[in-house]
């Protein structure tokens, strides 16, 4: 066991460095994550014993499988939960990409915290949606989307470095929301939490 989550740790290293070398754009923080990057691939060719010929583990040629994000329907006093996206200024269900290792639940309650402040409770698995499906500009790498139904059990609202909002909203009130989640998407949600319908999934 102790080997295993090792390993774990060194793959979650060039995991994070690969993500804020795609996404950072700060010098110094892109000349850390250049420094995490080239440790983590020295322990991982010391651990394994083999030679990576690539600059980060997930450079490689692997089987293609799809990007799998996790988001929360959270609903108090009959309104809804929504977070306000700092870049696009439209409001979005909170969630994000489910990261190495963790499971699709604890992305979810992970991430309602990290953009809105609130602790929560997963109750509810609504709808598993191909986001192909959905999307009317082609996406290049697949997207799977899993939404929750889940319960706040403490916190208190609070923006992050993603999100400069976080608000409950009337369900016929609602502000102008991201292209996250689709209408359609969004119609299924609610319909399945308003009669109690069971898990959508495609």
């Amino acid at each position: 066991m102790i080997i295993m989550k090792y390993l774990e740790y060194i793959i979650k290293m060039q995991s994070i460095a690969k993500i804020g070398l795609t996404f950072s754009t700060d010098p110094y923080a892109i000349e850390n994550y250049k420094l995490v990057q080239e440790l983590s691939k020295e322990m991982l060719e010391k651990y394994t014993n083999q030679t990576i010929e690539k600059e980060n583990y997930f450079i490689r040629d692997v089987y293609p499988t799809p990007n799998i994000s996790a988001r929360c329907l959270v609903i108090k006093n009959n309104k809804i939960l929504l977070v306000r996206e700092s870049v696009t200024q439209t409001y979005s269900l909170p969630g994000g990409w489910v990261d190495y290792y963790h499971s699709v639940a604890d992305t979810a309650i992970e991430e309602v915290k990290q953009e809105s402040g609130f602790d929560i409770k997963v109750a509810k698995v609504l709808a598993i949606f191909n986001n192909n499906n959905y999307f009317e500009k082609p996406i290049s790498v697949s997207e799977t989307s899993i939404y929750f139904l889940a319960h706040i059990i403490g916190g208190k609202a609070q923006i992050s470095h993603e999100t400069d909002d976080v608000a409950f909203f009337d369900l016929n009130n609602l502000p102008k929301m991201s292209s996250k989640t689709t209408k359609e998407q969004f119609e299924i949600i609610m319909d399945i939490y308003n009669n109690n319908k069971e898990t959508y999934f495609e």
